[in-house]
């Protein structure tokens, strides 16, 4: 499946409320996308959220439909990811 980081800019008043909706989302969110980070990041951007889909369809209406309308999002970039090496496998 095509791999996904949607890059995160929040308001800042709003960072701890926006921190719990990105928290909460659950990592098989439908059979068609999984999510396997949710991580603060340095820079321009607040927080990233990495996930999978079945196609670029299902990663836009996710993006657009979810992410993009949690309170306190004020902008996201996604970017297709390719992975170079797993350093990690995943606990279940």
């Amino acid at each position: 499946m095509p791999m996904y980081m949607t890059l995160v800019k929040t308001e800042r008043a709003r960072t701890k409320d926006t921190l719990k909706w990105l928290k909460d989302l659950p990592e098989n969110y439908n059979p068609n996308l999984r999510i396997y980070y949710v991580a603060n990041v340095f820079g321009e951007w607040d927080n990233c959220v990495w996930f999978d889909a079945n196609n670029h369809d299902y990663a836009m209406e996710f993006v657009q439909n979810n992410i993009a309308k949690i309170p306190g999002i004020v902008h996201t970039y996604t970017l297709p990811t390719t992975a170079i090496n797993n350093y990690f496998k995943r606990q279940k």
